[in-house]
Parts: structure tokens; C-alpha cells; sequence
């Protein structure tokens, strides 16, 4: 059984994956008047955690604003946080002269700091007003080409749908990439993040040092690195539906403190190919390997943290491959170019695929240029860029917590 589609005059686009990266190429689609569907494995919108604290620097803000309604990117720049003043420190809280990431940008000196975004509801926002366009529990199985040139995506549900153009961008285990780009290797660095969340609680206030309430705090230690940020919103982002104003439809967000702790797995105390699963309360000793000697101010950030958010995940990269013959499908964000969160650079590189893809495929829906041309455009912007990000992250990595080089 085929999707239903709709009779659109310009080219049709096929999006895999509705995180930020394919949402964003799907709302500049919708702006410039080119049809498009987006799949999506999730039963639903909100069937998982998207993350918390994402920040989105001037490529990812810039990204934005070109493929969003002015109304969206107003609200997007509303309901986020500009980062001002980093503070580094060790982990006995002791400030640090020394440490710094290139890739870092520092609000008290930058003429556009970063944005600390509340991740679900910037993919809320990106969501908006695409209703019947994002379809959930949508797993990718196969595609083929068609005898005009077309692709035909098939799911494990027996549905499919006809696309001129497919778009993988289903992160860093995408089915779909791995079937069209085999020779992009993906590599575990060897080490892990723990992310989690904090919450503004009476006695967490009292406990936790004050540097880490506000702002943004880096701590540098042996093998490992933490990163803390003060979610802190003026005004809960959420907007009071009125005649005029758009029904946004936000969820309630609390004020919290984010953290992601960076590191080698011998520094938890975890073997070279351990899996990533622990039964409750495993986590927490992974945690008590890395912080027994720290502070009791900084250790009490992840003694009060909410355990229903405790996450570790394995830090994974791409290498640099050599340029490909292009088609009409290809990929953008993580699904073609992973890279450790060390530089923060992962999701802001995927806005910027999600632009100067939107930029071409609008080209080509207007005439100027043949979509073949058009993909090939876009595939070498995106490898120059993303190898240059994925360096970038490398070294980040290197000099928070001495990361192993994958060269």
C-alpha cells in the first residue's frame, strides 16, 4: 500500500527521521513551497526523550533563520538562553586560566553568543504547523529506484511512498545511509557521556555550588570533563493561545541545571566493548568512580539529579571519506557525519545541511539548476564543512579529558 500523496507542482522531498536536522530542511521545504513527507520510527512526538540543553551557535542560528517563518525563529530565540560568561574550573572548584575549546563561544565577548535551547521545545517549535506532512512509526526497511528516476521507500509496515528526492536524516544509526553510503565508517572513540538533569529544589540549591546555578561551568579533571549549564527561563516557554497569535502548543518546562559528563570508559570504571546497559542504580556507581574525590559542592550536582534522566551513551565519529558519485538520495546531520559532543558542533552542523540542501532543492523547484546538480552542490558543501566540524570535535576532545585520537 502507497502513502497517499499529495498533488504538489514542484519536486518531492522524503525526509527519514524527524530530529532537528530533518525538521529544520522540512520547515525551509514548506517556506519555499516545495512538497515534502517526513518518517518517522517514533510511535509519536513525545514517545522518548529528545535530550535537554541543546546550544545552537551563529551557524545553527543563522541555519534557522533561513529555513524558518519569522514567527517560529522569533519564538525559537524567545524561549532560549544566551549564553553569557563560561566559567572553568577542577574539580575542587578552583578557577582555571588555561583551558579553553576554540569551538566554545563566550556571550561577554562574542558579538552573537549561543543559544541554550530547551531541546524538546525547540523540536516543538520545529514541529509546528506540519500537521499531516510528519507521519510517526514510520521504520525505514528498503528503497529502490524507479525506471523515471524516482525512489520508492518502503517501511516495515508495508506501506511505501514515491519520492523525487530522499533524505536520510535519522542519525547516527541510520538504515537508510548505511545502504547508500557503505564506505562511510563510523568509529567508537572509546569514550562515554553521562547527561542528566538537576532540578532547582530547595535543598539541591543549598548544596550545590553556587558557580554551578548560573552561566555555564566547565570542570577539567584527569581522563574526564564536565559540562553544566543553568537553564534558567525568564518565562516558562510557554504562549498563551489568543486570536492572534498561532496555537503553539508548548509543554511546560521547569527551571533545571544540565550537565553531560565526558570522559574515557576506564575513568567509570567500564571495559573496552562493555555494553551500555545498566539495571538500576549501576549508573550511579559508574558516576562514583569518576566523582569520589571531587568537591562535595560539585558532586552534589549528580547526587540531586532526577535519576529518570541519567543517560550514558557511547561518543562515536565519522571519518573523512573520499567523494562519492551523488543521486537523489543522500543525508544530512548525524546520519552521514557523527562527531563527538566535545565541540558542540553535532546539531548545528545538521542545521546547516538542512539550509544549503533547502537552498538547492529550492533552486531546483524553480528551475535554475537539475537536481543531480543540485545534490552534488550540496554533498561537497556538506563534506567540506562536516570534516572541518569533525576535526574540530576531535580536538575539542583532546583537550577536555585527552581524548584517544581515531586517525
Amino acid at each position: 500500500m502507497s502513502i497517499r500523496e499529495t498533488s504538489y507542482n514542484q519536486i518531492q522531498v522524503a525526509i527519514i527521521g524527524a530530529g532537528l536536522g530533518g525538521l529544520c530542511l522540512a520547515q525551509g521545504l514548506k517556506k519555499n513551497g516545495i512538497g515534502f513527507r517526513v518518517f518517522e520510527k517514533d510511535q509519536s512526538a513525545d514517545s522518548r526523550t529528545q535530550g535537554y540543553r541543546i546550544r545552537i551557535d551563529k551557524t545553527g542560528q543563522d541555519a534557522l533563520a533561513q529555513c524558518l517563518p519569522q514567527h517560529l525563529y522569533k519564538l525559537f530565540s524567545e524561549t532560549s538562553i544566551p549564553s553569557v560568561g563560561v566559567r572553568t574550573l577542577n574539580a575542587q572548584l578552583e578557577q582555571l586560566t588555561d583551558k579553553w575549546i576554540d569551538a566554545w563561544q563566550d556571550g561577554l565577548a562574542d558579538e552573537q553568543p549561543d543559544q541554550k535551547a530547551n531541546r524538546l521545545t525547540m523540536r516543538e517549535i520545529l514541529l509546528h504547523d506540519l500537521d499531516g506532512r510528519v507521519h510517526f512509526n514510520k521504520k525505514y526497511f528498503n528503497h529502490e529506484k524507479l525506471a523515471d528516476g524516482r525512489v520508492r521507500i518502503h517501511f516495515e509496515d508495508g506501506t511505501s511512498y514515491t519520492a523525487d528526492v530522499v533524505v536520510a536524516a535519522d542519525g547516527v544509526n541510520s538504515k537508510l545511509s548505511a545502504s547508500r553510503f557503505p564506505d562511510n565508517k563510523l568509529v567508537d572513540t572509546g569514550s562515554v557521556c553521562v547527561y542528566g538533569k538537576t532540578f532547582y529544589s530547595v535543598e539541591a540549591q543549598k548544596q550545590i555550588a553556587p558557580a554551578l546555578q548560573t552561566g555555564t561551568a566547565v570542570v577539567f579533571e584527569d581522563e574526564v570533563a564536565m559540562i553544566a549549564d543553568a537553564m534558567q527561563f525568564d518565562s516558562k516557554p510557554i504562549i498563551i493561545n489568543d486570536q492572534d497569535k498561532p496555537a503553539y502548543n508548548l509543554s511546560p518546562t521547569e527551571d533545571y541545571m544540565y550537565w553531560a559528563l565526558i570522559g574515557n570508559r576506564s575513568r567509570f570504571g567500564l571495559r573496552e566493548e562493555q555494553e551500555l546497559t545498566f539495571a538500576p542504580g549501576e549508573l550511579d556507581g559508574c558516576l562514583k568512580k569518576v566523582i569520589t574525590t571531587w568537591d562535595p559542592a560539585l558532586s552534589a550536582l549528580f547526587e540531586f539529579a532526577n535519576p529518570e534522566t541519567l543517560t550514558m551513551v557511547p561518543v562515536k565519529t565519522s571519518l573523512p571519506t573520499d567523494k562519492w558519485e551523488s543521486n537523489n538520495v543522500t543525508a544530512l546531520g548525524d546520519a552521514i557525519h557523527a562527531m563527538s559532543p566535545a565541540g558542540g558542533l553535532g546539531a548545528n552542523t545538521a542545521l546547516y545541511d538542512a539550509a544549503i540542501l533547502c537552498e538547492g532543492l529550492t533552486r531546483v523547484a524553480s528551475g535554475q539548476v537539475n537536481l543531480l546538480a543540485a545534490i552534488a552542490a550540496y554533498e561537497e558543501k556538506m563534506r567540506e564543512h562536516s570534516i572541518n566540524a569533525i576535526n574540530e570535535s576531535q580536538q575539542g576532545g583532546q583537550k577536555l579529558y585527552k581524548q584517544a585520537s581515531t586517525n
